[in-house]
């Protein structure tokens, strides 16, 4: 069985298409699903494919090299999120655009438009416009269906990327220069249909098959998309906008700014713990040197122990916190890492350690652990401990195992078979309305649903979260990679530490993440990629997440913060829940965000 890894699956990469033939149906034509993923190539827009190359950058004027004669003045071009090496962006992500103010033969000129950020000579240019994959079913149950499932099996084989659509939403459209292919699967008594459009209702092909029972439908099949297109877009504005919660999600913390706290130090995580066992949860900051506890009130941090890191060269990775020896406090589980040499290779070492806190005296119990540690509530809103060690040339090595106290005694136990095949411990959260389903993040942002019997991909999301590049540490490689001829080697890679991925059985089964808009991989910035290019600042926000109903949506979306996002945690404060956001401006300046 593979180890669910998604690596970019949201990128959309059309190469030469693996040959799949799925399992036969009855009264259906032989491997139906493999002309249907050769149309979806044939009618892939240009805008997958480059159209020339930056020569030279002079402010904001750009000189260009362009190798299609198609290109006129007063074009737009783009440079694509997965055009340069480093930054892991879907394809429908635009680092810059340009617009195109003189052409003669092969070379252009073109002023880059603002909101752009700065970009390297040699980078590619594509048109604007790109690409999405949708499937919608009239079926009350579509998975319920083997045609179905052969169809879902038949886009994954062949690395076709798609995000299940409901009626409504692709009636809303799309934001500008994004083209759809719509798969239709759709049932008239007991004659399945299945086309592919675009939204125009332009057909490109089809196929059909009965069945031998008429399954349920949700709507008639066959209606154009338009028939709804100003409801539904108005009705997605509408119930979108600065809302705290919907009957579908239940409770969420509010949108509502309820306070800042500047603070004098860096901090790169933070949670909430019992640590007194008085009412009330303690706030705990962590950074390179400190671990140290605060009560949070009104507004005010009011210190009350810290413990000091054993090294001056400590990497904090991960903060989590749960009583696991049953004592009545929380531990608190340092996930650490140390920089070493080894064999002339960058590397990092794992050295976590455990702490609890008795009032101001913080007691040790245990140290240089080589584990990942992360605390993860389950659908019944029970906590578990789970850890997992860092493999020689790789980020984690699996399987992913239960922790806790025996005897007084921290043990590692035996296998955690809810994540099992899943790559990392940080990257996977439970869906609490199907005991088989699980959501994986990748390092990349890209969000999807699996299996967790078979691992078997179920459901892509269609947005995408950024990649999230706080506390970087160096990996050795097993081979030396030469760049650049036989001169630049390159022996170690950067590792991206996971961002936070917490579900909340309180908020309404929520699952919560950080969207990162803001950082860029720190080894492109010598290459001229910044964060903020004359008036437009790039933000970051905190979203929820569902998995019901056949889709992965956003049931919520905090403010948008024009400053780095770095950590957020949950607490109740005078009876009202809140979320505390740890962030970071422009200027390096570290605080707690506060909302209710």
């Amino acid at each position: 069985m593979s180890k669910i890894k998604l690596s970019g699956f949201l990128i959309v990469v059309f190469t030469a298409f693996s040959f799949f033939c799925c399992a036969s149906v009855k009264a259906a034509n032989p491997g139906p699903w493999q002309p249907l993923t050769q149309t979806i190539q044939s009618h892939l827009n240009p805008g997958n494919q480059a159209v020339g190359r930056i020569s030279l950058i002079q402010g904001t004027t750009a000189i260009i090299a362009l190798h299609n004669p198609q290109i006129n003045v007063g074009m737009t071009l783009a440079v694509k999120g997965n055009s340069l090496p480093g930054v892991a962006l879907p394809l429908q992500n635009n680092i810059a655009r340009i617009k195109i103010t003189q052409v003669n033969g092969n070379q252009g000129r073109g002023i880059i438009l603002p909101g752009s950020e700065k970009i390297p000579a040699g980078a590619p240019l594509f048109p604007l416009a790109h690409n999405r994959v949708y499937l919608y079913s009239n079926l009350t149950s579509p998975r319920s269906l083997q045609p179905y499932q052969d169809l879902t099996r038949a886009l994954q084989s062949n690395r076709i990327p798609f995000a299940i659509k409901t009626w409504e939403q692709i009636a809303a459209g799309d934001t500008p220069g994004i083209r759809p292919l719509i798969i239709a699967f759709e049932a008239t008594n007991n004659l399945i249909t299945c086309r592919l459009t675009d939204r125009e209702q332009n057909l490109f092909w089809q196929n059909s098959f009965n069945l031998n029972f008429a399954p349920r439908v949700t709507r008639r099949a066959g209606a154009s998309w338009s028939q709804s297109t100003y409801f539904a877009a108005s009705q997605s504005n509408s119930s979108r906008k600065n809302r705290s919660f919907t009957k579908a999600a239940g409770p969420a913390p509010g949108s509502t700014a309820a306070g800042k706290i500047k603070l004098k130090t860096p901090y790169k995580r933070l949670v909430f713990a019992e640590c007194d066992q008085k009412p009330g949860s303690e706030l705990v900051l962590l950074n390179d040197k400190w671990l140290e506890t605060y009560h949070l009130k009104n507004l005010k941090l009011v210190p009350v122990a810290r413990y000091r890191l054993p090294h001056n060269d400590i990497i904090p990775l991960h903060l989590q916190a749960g009583d696991f020896n049953h004592n009545g406090r929380d531990e608190l589980y340092l996930t650490l890492g140390r920089p070493i040499l080894d064999m002339d290779k960058n590397d990092t070492v794992l050295t976590s350690m455990i702490v609890e806190f008795t009032g101001k005296t913080p007691k040790l119990l245990g140290k240089e652990y080589p584990y990942y540690f992360r605390v993860i509530e389950q659908r019944d809103g029970k906590k578990v401990l789970m850890t997992q060690e860092m493999a020689e040339f790789d980020q984690y090595k699996t399987p992913i195992r239960w922790g806790g106290f025996y005897n007084g005694k921290f043990v590692v136990k035996k296998e955690y078979k809810q994540s099992r095949d899943v790559f990392s411990l940080y990257n996977f959260n439970f869906s609490p309305f199907d005991k088989n389903h699980i959501l994986v993040i990748d390092e990349f942002g890209n969000v999807a649903g699996f299996n967790v019997q078979n691992s078997e991909h179920l459901i892509t999301a269609d947005s995408q979260y950024g990649v999230f590049d706080e506390s970087l540490y160096m990996q050795k490689l097993e081979e030396e990679i030469y760049e650049g001829g036989f001169s630049i080697k390159t022996s170690s890679v950067i590792r991206n530490t996971a961002r936070r991925f917490v579900k909340r059985k309180s908020y309404g089964n929520q699952v919560f993440l950080i969207k990162k808009r803001r950082t860029i991989n720190p080894e492109l910035l010598d290459k001229g990629l910044e964060l903020v290019t004359e008036d437009m600042v790039k933000h970051d926000q905190i979203i929820g997440l569902q998995w019901r109903n056949d889709e992965i949506r956003e049931t919520w979306r905090s403010p948008k913060f024009p400053r780095d996002i770095v950590d957020f945690a949950f607490t109740k404060e005078n009876g009202k829940e809140i979320m505390v956001v740890l962030t970071r401006n422009k200027d390096q300046k570290y605080a707690l965000e506060l909302l209710n």
